[in-house]
């Protein structure tokens, strides 16, 4: 009896703990995802205040975007979601700081110049960032900055798309693929809809597409069958694109390792 009081409260205490800190977590990236999402929406709406049409800064702000990732957050680069996934797999979840701001400052600069980026990597970094930043200075466990991690990806997602539950779903199954983290469940939901309700508190508006009409589509063989053929075709340029990225980042790297240490050169006079 003694025994089964002490799991019962152990139990107990371990679910209240992670409803707390998954909603503490939600409700901050609510907050900073608001910011986020207002800050692209201004920046939009002013394009057109430019003296030029907004996108003949394109390229400068693509150096400046380059520059600013690359001084101060280099794990900020790329799309945002393999660097969250390398950190709970490889670093326990641990992420740098600096990520939170040069993400959301190098994304804003990106849309205002018209670059083709989306919200769901920044984020889930941003919001990866946020649980990752409490949870050093709480000195969490590994285990359980892990986890906060995991509920802080759910967050991002989910405020930045509107859509708590596809953002829990998220942070429990695609970072792990094809496995489901039962134990973090619970909290990645509260921390979705904790940080969905925060942004539709501060006034974030989200777009919803009425797809009922789907389900009056007859099952018609030759679309399924161009459907698959469809993925296929573009799943393979996808592997293409990815493939020449990946490849060309690695010939850039090994390129700039070749620039001389003129700091190492030594000087010769002649006499």
């Amino acid at each position: 009896m003694h025994k089964h009081v002490t799991e019962q409260t152990t139990i107990f205490f371990s679910v209240v703990k992670w409803v707390f800190l998954s909603s503490t977590v939600g409700i901050l990236i609510g907050f900073v995802v608001s910011f986020f999402l207002k800050s692209i929406a201004w920046a939009e709406l002013h394009q057109s205040d430019m003296p030029f049409h907004y996108y003949y800064s394109l390229p400068f702000m693509l150096v400046l975007t380059v520059w600013i990732v690359k001084t101060f957050a280099p794990n900020a680069e790329g799309h945002g979601t393999e660097k969250v996934i390398q950190a709970v797999h490889k670093h326990h979840g641990k992420i740098d700081v600096a990520v939170i701001p040069v993400k959301l400052l190098a994304t804003l600069v990106t849309i205002f110049a018209g670059g083709s980026v989306g919200k769901e990597g920044p984020g889930a970094q941003i919001g990866a960032g946020i649980a990752s930043l409490i949870s050093t200075t709480l000195k969490f466990r590994k285990e359980d900055r892990k986890k906060l991690v995991i509920c802080g990806i759910s967050a991002g997602f989910a405020s930045v798309f509107g859509t708590p539950i596809a953002g829990a779903i998220f942070g429990v199954e695609v970072l792990i693929i094809g496995v489901i983290m039962y134990d973090v469940l619970l909290p990645s939901f509260i921390a979705g809809f904790a940080a969905f309700t925060t942004t539709q508190f501060l006034g974030v508006k989200y777009t919803y597409f009425d797809v009922r009409f789907y389900q009056e589509i007859a099952l018609d063989i030759p679309l399924i069958m161009q459907v698959i053929l469809a993925g296929i075709f573009f799943g393979v340029i996808s592997d293409i694109l990815v493939t020449t990225v990946r490849k060309s980042s690695k010939i850039i790297k090994k390129l700039s390792g070749l620039t001389p240490d003129f700091k190492k050169v030594k000087v010769i006079r002649c006499t």
